[in-house]
């Protein structure tokens, strides 16, 4: 995590899910904090504002003829 200033914050987790967190923290080598941190870091970054593309899927310029796609399919239509 970068260096800047945290905001302590307080949860009140039910004994399962705090032995669970204990469990799952120290598997991956975290403490406690660490791993809430990434965890929420993960499911709060769908709320992040993200830059809008410049060109959202329009095409400029004629694309080049494929082709007939019928003749792959002739077979079927007997």
């Amino acid at each position: 995590m970068a260096l800047t200033r945290k905001k302590a914050t307080t949860i009140a987790l039910e004994p399962e899910m705090n032995a669970l967190l204990t469990r799952a923290a120290g598997e991956r080598g975290l403490s406690r904090s660490e791993f809430i941190r990434q965890q929420l870091a993960l499911v709060l970054e769908q709320y992040r504002q993200h830059p809008r593309p410049k060109v959202a899927g329009i095409i400029r310029r004629r694309l080049p003829e494929r082709g007939d796609e019928g003749e792959l399919y002739a077979h079927r239509r007997q």
